[in-house]
This record gives C-alpha cells, sequence and structure tokens, in this order.
C-alpha cells in the first residue's frame, strides 16, 4: 500500500529495495504462471512434438532417429538463445523481449502445422528454441521482481514452473484425446495439436501484456525515472519520487551499459552458486529426458485401449506424479531449502532407477509405479530446483545472465538423455538403469559438497556492488 510519505529514488538500488519489499499487488500463483507461460509452451510443445516423432518420420521417410535428431535442435537453438538473452534483454527491456521470445515460439509453431517437408521441420525448431531460450530468463526474473526476493514466496513463486511443466504435458494428452476421437487421420494429430499450441502461445503474450508489462528495475538501470515512478505506483503501490540529484536524471545524461556479467558470475563471489545451479539443472534434465523414453513404451506394454489408452495413461500418470510432485515441492521448498530438496530428489531418482535395472521387465506394474515415483522425485526435488537457484542466487542485474547461462546448459544435459540413453537401450537393455543411476548420484553428490542455500538470502542487496563492476561504458538514451 502507499506510503503517505513518498520514497525518494536516487540510484537503482532504491528501486530494488522498494520492488524486494512490495510485492506486486496483482500476485500469486496465477500471474506467476503466467510470467511462466513460456515454460508452459516449452512443455507443451515438446511433448507433442514428441508424440508426433515416429508420425513425421513416415511421412517424410526418414528414420525415427532422424527425425528425433531434427526435433532436438530446439535444445540446441534454446542453448544458443539462453546465452543471447542478457543482452537482448539488456537492451530491449522485458515488455518487449517478452514479445520477441513468444512470438517467435508462436510463428515458428503455427508454420510447422503446415510444414511440407522435414527441412522447413528442421527450420521451424531452431526459431523455436530462440524464442524458448530467449523467454526462460525473463520468466523467473520476473516472477521474482513481482513476489520480491525478501517475500517468503519467492522461492515457491519461481519454483512453480515445474508444476507448471507437467500441468502442459497432461495438457497435450488432454487436447491430443478429443483431437484423435474428431479425426480418423491419426497421422495429422501432432499437426493440430502443434496448431493449439500456436493459439496457446498468443495467448501468454496477450496476458503478459496485459498482467505483467515492464520491469521497473530495467527501467531504473536505464534512467527512465518517470517510467519506474509509474511503474511503482502502479503495480507496487509504492509512491515514489526521483530525487535532483539522482543518477542519470540531470539533462543530457546518459544510460549506463553493462559488460562482464559472465565474469562476476565465475568470479570468487559466485563461483559456487554458478557451478551448484548448473549441474542440478543439467543433470535433472538429463535423468528426466533419458527416463521420458521409457515411459511411452512401458504404457503401451501394461495397459489396454490401444492410442486412446495410452493417451489417458500418459496423462493419468503425469497428472498423479508429476503434477502432484512439482505442486509439493513448491510447498516444500520455503521451509526445507532448494539445496536439500534437491539431495532428495535426486535420492529417490537413484534409488528407484537402480531397483529398475534389478527388477528388469519381470514385473511391468511395479515398474509403472517406479517409473511414476522418479517422476515424482524429479518433479518435486531437482526438476525444478536448478532454475531456482540459478535465479535466487544473484541480484537482479546479473540474474537475467545467470539464469540464460544455466538455462543453456541445462540443454546439454536434456541432448544427452535424448540422444545417449537410447543408445545405451538398445545395447543393455533394463541394464542401462544402472548406467543411468550416475546421473542422480553426480547431482547428489554436488549438493553435498556446495553448501550454498539461495532460499531466504538477501541477494538483491548485492545488486549496487555488482553495478559497480560491471557498469563500463555509457551510451545516449535508449
Amino acid at each position: 500500500m502507499s506510503s503517505s510519505i513518498p520514497a525518494v529514488i536516487r540510484r537503482p538500488q532504491d528501486v530494488v529495495d522498494l520492488v524486494n519489499t512490495h510485492p506486486a499487488r496483482r500476485g500469486g500463483a496465477g500471474i506467476a504462471l503466467i510470467a511462466l507461460g513460456g515454460v508452459l509452451i516449452d512443455a507443451y510443445q515438446a511433448a507433442m512434438i514428441g508424440f508426433g516423432n515416429s508420425y513425421i518420420a513416415d511421412e517424410y521417410g526418414i528414420s525415427s532417429g532422424a527425425a528425433a535428431a531434427v526435433n532436438a535442435t530446439v535444445l540446441v537453438a534454446a542453448l544458443a538463445g539462453g546465452l543471447l538473452a542478457r543482452p537482448l534483454i539488456e537492451r530491449l527491456g522485458q515488455r518487449r523481449s517478452f514479445l520477441l521470445g513468444m512470438g517467435l515460439c508462436a510463428i515458428a509453431a503455427a508454420a510447422v502445422a503446415f510444414a511440407p517437408n522435414i527441412w522447413f521441420v528442421l527450420a521451424c525448431r531452431v526459431v523455436m528454441g530462440v524464442g524458448l531460450g530467449i523467454d526462460f530468463p525473463l520468466a523467473t526474473s520476473a516472477v521474482v521482481e513481482l513476489s520480491g526476493s525478501k517475500s517468503s514466496s519467492s522461492g515457491r513463486s519461481v519454483n512453480l514452473w515445474q508444476m507448471g511443466w507437467y500441468i502442459s504435458t497432461t495438457v497435450v494428452y488432454l487436447v491430443l484425446l478429443p483431437l484423435h476421437q474428431a479425426t480418423s487421420v491419426e497421422s495429422d494429430l501432432w499437426r493440430y495439436g502443434i496448431l493449439v499450441g500456436a493459439a496457446l502461445s498468443l495467448l501468454v503474450m496477450v496476458l503478459r501484456y496485459v498482467f505483467i508489462g515492464e520491469s521497473a528495475l530495467w527501467a531504473a538501470r536505464r534512467q527512465r525515472w518517470d517510467e519506474t515512478v509509474r511503474i511503482l505506483r502502479e503495480r507496487y503501490g509504492v509512491s515514489a519520487v526521483v530525487a535532483d540529484d539522482a543518477v542519470g536524471s540531470a539533462p543530457g545524461s546518459e544510460s549506463p551499459k553493462v559488460r562482464g556479467a559472465y565474469r562476476v558470475m565465475f568470479g570468487p563471489a559466485y563461483r559456487r552458486r554458478t557451478i551448484l545451479g548448473c549441474v542440478v539443472a543439467t543433470m535433472q534434465a538429463w535423468q528426466y529426458n533419458a527416463v521420458g523414453i521409457y515411459l511411452p513404451v512401458t504404457l503401451g506394454g501394461v495397459l489396454s485401449g490401444g492410442l486412446s489408452g495410452s493417451l489417458g495413461g500418459s496423462a493419468l500418470v503425469n497428472a498423479a506424479f508429476g503434477i502432484t510432485g512439482g505442486l509439493l515441492g513448491s510447498l516444500w521448498v520455503q521451509r526445507r531449502g532448494a539445496r536439500t530438496l534437491s539431495m532428495a530428489g535426486f535420492a529417490v531418482v537413484a534409488v528407484c532407477l537402480l531397483a529398475l535395472g534389478g527388477l528388469g521387465s519381470n514385473a511391468p506394474w511395479l515398474a509403472l509405479l517406479l517409473l511414476g515415483l522418479i517422476i515424482f522425485g524429479h518433479a518435486a526435488g531437482p526438476g525444478g530446483l536448478g532454475m531456482t537457484i540459478a535465479t535466487l542466487s544473484y541480484p537482479p542485474s546479473i540474474r537475467p545472465a545467470g539464469v540464460g547461462f544455466a538455462r543453456a546448459i541445462m540443454r546439454t544435459g536434456s541432448i544427452a538423455g535424448l540422444v545417449l540413453w537410447p543408445m545405451l537401450w538398445d545395447n543393455l537393455g533394463t541394464d542401462a538403469f544402472f548406467w543411468l543411476s550416475i546421473v542422480p548420484a553426480l547431482g547428489l553428490l554436488t549438493c553435498l559438497l556446495i553448501r550454498w542455500e539461495p532460499i531466504g538470502k538477501p541477494v538483491d542487496d548485492e545488486d549496487a556492488e555488482v553495478l559497480k563492476r560491471i557498469t563500463v561504458v555509457s551510451a545516449g538514451r535508449a
């Protein structure tokens, strides 16, 4: 609520302090999920294109492995997009960068639905990947800013992206079920489903434009003081005035540009935080993408009802284990801590993988339960926490760079899971689960060795000092 005495702003850190202690008036899980809309679209399109992989291979006369390689290009492009995110966000601001990232996703998805050949699919997947890579650092940074980093809900709100991921994958199957009933051409289902995803991307763009808008922190760093004061008043209910001696308030003053965010991230103060966030994010991506290959096979072996039964079973498993795990993880993280919860999740996944390796294919329903527990342990534990650690470990000035870098490195884990797991599976069968258990074990070991817990830490108070280290040149006002 607005104070009777306006806050005085002299520098960007004053705005950081105000935002940290004044969560947005329109907040909560709904606004957090709107901000995280790019994650929902990422999950939706990944699951939808995965469903269509065999149909794409048949239609364009290529092998399933080649189709999977084409689809995996989105991960490589997203890696590049994540590394490009910080300079784009710094130049364009939150609102325009949101439109750019999700706009690329919407255009590419709509185009894929009408793709005449596999090369067209490849080009569209690259465009979509770049858009998703740009979007994610924006999304998590926006959630922290809207909830206030000193708020008890900050870590919980950021970690909602994991629950959102499983909501989206569940929606995929719920979209495909009525489409399957409505059309007799099964091979076209993936096209219809992806077109629905394009429409959902446009919806996310509109909702973000209305409810999220521009970042007060970005406006302050760019010395757009009138815009900063307006955002504080309208979004946070904070009355503020700009002091006559505010940084850059004089006529003709210039806006700062920043360089060296990555140098700071790997400097003594932030190196351990960067390593922890990147390793947790990468290992969770590796284990998820590998296990995701086996889940449809198991469902096809234990469930009856053809494609409808498989789709319904997939929706049920994702809702029962994935959404539940993501929700509970978001509720537990503030009390248990991101590091401890990551360790617990990695431990559950490792134990279940070892059990699957010993079980083999002798008890398919028990195997399905173990796979469900892997999804639960992943969703409640490290599945979302790699990004939560990265988001909450850095002050606002380098947060997009930190999240973008962690997300980019995470994509290497996704690629490893998609590419290496089928090779292990073809050569070793269920013994491959023993080898895969090394992945969560490495994640668990890293968490044990690096004792950094970002939940509850006032990292935004470090922003002024970091800005001094990365502000090196000045340019005309943007």
